[in-house]
This record gives C-alpha cells, sequence and structure tokens, in this order.
C-alpha cells in the first residue's frame, strides 16, 4: 500500500510539472504571438504613412465628433457640418476629419452637411465660403433647397432656400489649387505666395432659425455658424530663366 501511495505522488508530481511546462510553453506562445500583432499594426500605420506622406499629415488634422454638428441656439434642430473624408488606418472606412492635403493641380471633395430635424424651419440661410489658399468647383442645380444654380470654378456663396424641418441636404463641393480649366491658372488660389501652401479655411452658415415654443409663441433665433478646416497643398517649383530678356537672347 505505502508502494503504491508513493507511484501515486510520483505520478502527480510528473503531473504537475508537465502541466507547469504546458503553462509555460503556451504563456509563450501567447507571448509571441502578441508581439506578431503588435509588430504587424506598427509596420502597418508605418508602410501607410510611408507610402503616402498625405496620409501623415491627415492623420494630425482634428476628426469630426459627434455633437460637433449641433448649431448653438436652435435646441439642436438646426445641423450643420463641413469635413473631408479619408481612410486614416486602411481599413476601408473613411474618418471625417478636418483638412485635406493634397498636391498641386489635384483635388479633394469638401462635404457640408445642413439638417432641420423636428421643430421650426430655417429661412434667410446663406453657406459663405471662406477660401483662402483654394477655389471650390461646384455644380449645384437650384432646387428645393438651393435658391440658385451654383455652377462654378471659385464659388464663394451658397443661398438657401426656406428649410423645413424633416430636410437633410448635403452639399459638396471640389477643392482646387485654383481654375484646372487653364494649365496656366492651376495654382490662381495660392495668389504666387508660398505661405499660402497651409492655410486655416472654413465655412459659414448664416440664416434665421423659426419654431414655435411650448407656448405656441413664434421664436426668431439668428444663427452665425464657422466651421473651420485645414487646406495644405504640396508639390515641386521650378525655377526657369525667360529666353529672351529685353529682346536679347539669354545665353
Amino acid at each position: 500500500m505505502k508502494e503504491k501511495n508513493q507511484n501515486i505522488k510520483q505520478k502527480n508530481k510528473k503531473g504537475i510539472k508537465l502541466n507547469k511546462k504546458v503553462i509555460a510553453i503556451g504563456t509563450t506562445a501567447i507571448l509571441a504571438l502578441a508581439t506578431i500583432v503588435v509588430v504587424y499594426m506598427l509596420n502597418r500605420d508605418n508602410n501607410l504613412t510611408a507610402i503616402n506622406p498625405e496620409i501623415a499629415r491627415s492623420m494630425e488634422y482634428e476628426q469630426v465628433q459627434d455633437g460637433d454638428e449641433n448649431v448653438e441656439g436652435t435646441n439642436d434642430n438646426v445641423k450643420f457640418d463641413a469635413f473631408f473624408l479619408r481612410d486614416l488606418n486602411g481599413d476601408g472606412y473613411a474618418e471625417s476629419i478636418r483638412g485635406t492635403c493634397r498636391e498641386i493641380g489635384e483635388e479633394d471633395t469638401l462635404y457640408m452637411e445642413l439638417n432641420v430635424q423636428t421643430n421650426g424651419y430655417l429661412e434667410n440661410g446663406v453657406i459663405t465660403i471662406n477660401s483662402d489658399n483654394f477655389y471650390l468647383q461646384t455644380n449645384l442645380p437650384k432646387d428645393d433647397q438651393l435658391a440658385d444654380n451654383y455652377i462654378g470654378n471659385n464659388i464663394k456663396e451658397i443661398k438657401l432656400n426656406q428649410i423645413n424641418n424633416g430636410t437633410q441636404k448635403l452639399i459638396t463641393g471640389i477643392v482646387r489649387s485654383g481654375d484646372y480649366s487653364y494649365s496656366s491658372r492651376r495654382v490662381d488660389a495660392l495668389k504666387n505666395n508660398i505661405n499660402n501652401y497651409s492655410k486655416v479655411n472654413s465655412v459659414t452658415l448664416t440664416g434665421t432659425y423659426v419654431y414655435t415654443d411650448e407656448g405656441g409663441t413664434e421664436q426668431r433665433v439668428d444663427i452665425n455658424k464657422t466651421v473651420e478646416f485645414n487646406v495644405d497643398w504640396h508639390g515641386e517649383i521650378r525655377a526657369e530663366m525667360p529666353s529672351y530678356i529685353a529682346g536679347s537672347r539669354n545665353l
């Protein structure tokens, strides 16, 4: 009986040692896997920024947060926002950000969302494009929300019809470094000033929000909301001497 008990104890000890060994191997494997995942994620992010420096710059822009679209003084019934879309981490889903970085001669889309929710309406609405280093090209035909046709290469203002509650309007425009209809004017928005390669721009919504309060009295609130965003341009600068200066050939 004593020998039997000793055999059992020896087996238990072997079992404990074996379990500890299995646990150690398993822990090591988990740590190794975690290290591989971390290295993969870091390499993926580094590759994204190494391959496309525009992504690296875009990562520095502020991201749009819930509630940013609310217009003050309207009980959150009027919402307005402006942003760009960019897939920052390569997961196939675009983030809404407050800026864009593009090479001179290329373009990006500026999104402007306007929404009047369950109470009241917006009248005399105007969206003003405060563009310091870009032209906004739009192709917006007149409709129930837009007071006129807005088709051009450097739109500065969009007037609105009365926007009733329950209306959601998405307005888009193309951000460009100049007038791309002519190769000689594709940098017109930069005004031949290197300081304009990076600027904070904005769009502003103004108008009057009209609603009925709980007592049945009509209320009118003047609104004025500005949304800021960055526009950054990059590209090569060429210095060329003309063939002729003051009628003489430049050798």
